[in-house]
């Protein structure tokens, strides 16, 4: 979950005392939302410097355990146990959902859960934990391309496009607007003759979205590379669902205006919803992709030297890693799909290691727009070459801009890194229903050929175009009135009689498709109902307003935020309720070290088990900071058990002298010193 999200659900006085906070007033000039003030590098190192060694030590904790995955307060308390007592846990948290770091949310039953925002992760990982990546660029031997056996990595995969996601989107999308319609079965699904025409050029492996972790609806019906076009084509705004949701609508402005841009964009695009897909991942993964993304574009990295340095993020809890394990999933889960993608290329050295580097730019401000990235193929340079065959080849460099205006009058034969194309009768004709000329296809070749366009062509073109002039099928609606007066009364208002076509008879008028959905709304402004179940199912982009690229939009795929399913917790507790009846222990016990009688001592140990604080023991001369985990007795006396900087002790009650009950966040000074001596070590 993302700031944007957080702030729409989140109470205006949590918001405000945010806001109001003294660090926050200065920064407060770039903007008011939380986005804005809580995700930059800059103001979260001013952040970074308000907090406490408590706060700290718990962020860092949750960056390593969890990430941006949903947690408990007992799961946290869990994980901090042999570094932080629980109170210290509970006042770290407490300060984190303070400044806004951390939200709580709350289920129907009460359970609270905390989560850390997902665009404040790559800033946070920056300021705890040392510079560990992007390591230095070393100097490297020949590297062999891995991309042609790319597909060999695993059994059911087959050889993707070589220029990437965006071209098979391109091709899936271009046959969904061919489409007279895309009806959807009573179970919500495309008809599966009409599927296997719109994913024909997809090539990806089998299990695309299952070995990342991706589960998806209407499994039974789609496979997994024909469902990650829908959800592509559906989260960049191409498909939508009509009103009456029987079927897709393509949305032909929007699509074009995403041919606008350069293929690195259309490409980053994609990336970034594949991501945010992927997004909370394991805490591993989300270490990775931050690492990455640091990463210079078009330079070689170590997978390797990647893998390490997410192992030492993660090495806080001191938990055992497979590393080999680790390696085969983050190749599997992550990088693998990222090839196959081209977003990243892969090689492998001369021993056999295995090494990665961009080919687009990961962090592109996707929501600044692409006006600053706009393909430049409009300015009519050489790129594609016509044939006398009538085949049109697109090379390497030629735009899906360009593309889009050759398959609107040809069709795809070849969607290799050099697409060919053919231009048939067939094809022609279906352009010249669509408004083109001759002219305009001539006009497309000749612009962008890089030789003369041979004289045939344009010649047989020219001829195509006379014989379908003599005779041609147009769908229109007829519109049907009751009486001659219901007829004359549409033609004296001004609205309707503009959207009325031919006149058949003294009740009849013939209706273009572009004007149906605008004369039923002048109709019924006007008192008459005609029913809707006769009103056609246009394929147009008029079916309303399609949301921002990045806005949440249902798709196939399940999301992994299940935290937005809750509602925020916006009740805050005071300090002081970590301690509930501290007013009823004596002062001496927090002000000062001192010796005290037996009893006294377990007392004092059973307060800061119920309290999950810290004692402060001095044995042999030297301050201890213990925290007691049990106060076990027996016939033979009792022993406090514990731990001390990660390992446990057991110790009796003559193994010290003085000692002193601290609570985090009242009396706790020395303990902090101590924690931030450990924090930087």
């Amino acid at each position: 979950m993302k700031y944007e999200h957080v702030e729409r659900k989140m109470p205006g006085s949590l918001k405000e005392s945010i806001l109001r906070q003294p660090w926050c007033s200065a920064l407060r000039t770039l903007g008011d939302s939380l986005e804005e003030i809580l995700t930059p590098p800059t103001h979260l190192a001013e952040l970074y410097r308000e907090l406490t060694s408590d706060e700290k030590s718990t962020l860092r904790l949750v960056m390593s355990t969890f990430g941006c995955l949903p947690f408990t307060s007992e799961r946290l308390a869990k994980e901090a146990v042999l570094q932080m007592a629980g109170a210290q846990v509970s006042l770290g948290l407490w300060g984190l959902r303070r400044y806004g770091i951390i939200v709580a949310f709350r289920k129907s039953w009460g359970e609270q859960l905390y989560t850390l925002p997902e665009d404040a992760f790559a800033g946070w990982q920056s300021l705890l934990f040392p510079i560990l990546w992007p390591p230095e660029q070393s100097d490297l031997e020949e590297l062999r391309d891995l991309s042609d056996c790319i597909a060999d990595m695993e059994e059911d995969s087959v050889p993707s496009n070589p220029r990437g996601l965006a071209q098979q989107l391109f091709h899936c999308m271009v046959s969904c607007s061919r489409q007279s319609e895309l009806s959807l079965t009573n179970k919500g699904t495309l008809h599966k003759k009409q599927l296997q025409k719109i994913t024909e050029h997809v090539r990806l492996p089998a299990r695309i979205l299952t070995q990342s972790g991706l589960t998806y609806a209407f499994t039974d019906v789609y496979d997994e590379p024909a469902a990650l076009m829908l959800e592509l084509g559906m989260r960049m705004g191409f498909l939508y669902k009509n009103e009456t949701g029987n079927r897709f609508l393509f949305h032909h402005r929007r699509f074009e205006r995403w041919l606008q841009s350069s293929y690195e964009y259309q490409q980053a695009q994609l990336y970034r919803i594949w991501r945010q897909a992927l997004i909370p991942a394991p805490v591993w993964l989300e270490h990775g992709i931050a690492c990455m993304e640091r990463a210079t574009v078009l330079q070689w990295y170590s997978v390797s030297e990647l893998l390490q340095a997410i192992l030492t993020y993660c090495s806080i809890t001191h938990k055992p890693v497979d590393d080999e394990a680790l390696r085969q999933e983050l190749m599997i889960a992550w990088i693998k799909p990222l090839s196959t993608f081209r977003f990243v290329e892969l090689a492998e050295d001369q021993e056999g290691q295995r090494w990665f580097r961009w080919l687009i730019t990961p962090r592109l401000s996707i929501g600044e727009g692409p006006d600053s990235l706009l393909e430049q193929s409009h300015r009519n340079d050489p790129s594609l070459y016509v044939q006398p065959d009538f085949e049109v080849l697109l090379p390497p460099n030629a735009s899906l801009r360009l593309e889009w205006g050759v398959a609107a009058f040809a069709d795809l034969q070849n969607a290799d890194l050099v697409r060919t194309y053919r231009l048939t009768k067939e094809s022609f004709g279906r352009a010249l229903d669509h408004g083109l000329r001759s002219s305009d296809v001539i006009q497309v070749l000749r612009d962008h050929a890089y030789y003369e366009v041979p004289e045939g062509v344009v010649i047989t073109l020219q001829q195509w175009e006379e014989q379908k002039d003599k005779l041609y099928l147009t769908d229109v609606t007829l519109l049907r009135c009751q009486s001659n007066e219901v007829a004359e009364a549409l033609l004296r208002n001004e609205k309707c009689s503009n959207l009325l076509g031919e006149r058949l008879g003294e009740t009849n008028f013939i209706v273009s498709r572009e004007h149906v959905k605008h004369l039923t709304k002048c109709l019924e402004a006007m008192g008459f109902h005609p029913n809707p179940n006769q009103i056609p199912n246009l394929l147009s982009d008029e079916e309303g307003e399609i949301p921002s690229w990045d806005e949440p939009v249902l798709g196939l795929c399940y999301s992994k935020d299940t935290i937005q399913l809750y509602e925020i917790d916006p009740y805050l507790p005071q300090r002081e309720e970590l301690y509930p009846d501290m007013q009823q222990i004596p002062v001496s016990w927090i002000k000062e070290l001192r010796d005290y009688h037996a009893s006294t001592r377990k007392d004092m140990i059973r307060k800061a088990i119920e309290w999950k604080s810290v004692l402060q023991l001095r044995k042999e001369g030297r301050d201890c900071f213990i925290i007691p985990r049990m106060l076990r007795e027996d016939r033979t006396g009792w022993i406090l058990e514990g731990w001390e900087e990660y390992e446990e002790i057991a110790w009796t009650g003559e193994d010290w002298k003085e000692m002193k009950l601290i609570l985090p966040g009242i009396n706790d000074g020395s303990v902090r010193e101590k924690e931030e001596t450990l924090g930087e070590l």
